[in-house]
């Protein structure tokens, strides 16, 4: 991945690979209530958190992460080309 910006990748005490919520319960602040409970237990440490343009990774821009990376990808799918940004974010906790 590029890096954006001047941040560089710095040593981590985690990562988040996959995040989701019930799309039947979206909208309802579980998922800030699973961040913020992950920010309580886990106060003071660097993670990393791996998303794309398919989701709604404003949510994590709104919730104080920082992006670190992103990269441009492009995927064949039923013989059609499509592209996804892929991004790093990352957040002391």
């Amino acid at each position: 991945m590029e890096v954006a910006g001047e941040k560089k990748r710095q040593k981590t005490d985690g990562e988040i690979n996959f995040f989701a919520v019930d799309p039947n319960i979206k909208g309802k602040g579980i998922g800030t209530l699973l961040l913020h409970e992950l920010e309580r237990k886990e106060e003071g440490k660097l993670i990393y958190l791996y998303t794309d343009s398919g989701s709604t990774y404003q949510f994590y821009l709104h919730r104080g992460f920082e992006m670190v990376e992103r990269k441009t990808v492009k995927l064949n799918i039923r013989s059609k080309e499509v592209e996804l940004e892929c991004f790093l974010f990352s957040k002391r906790l």
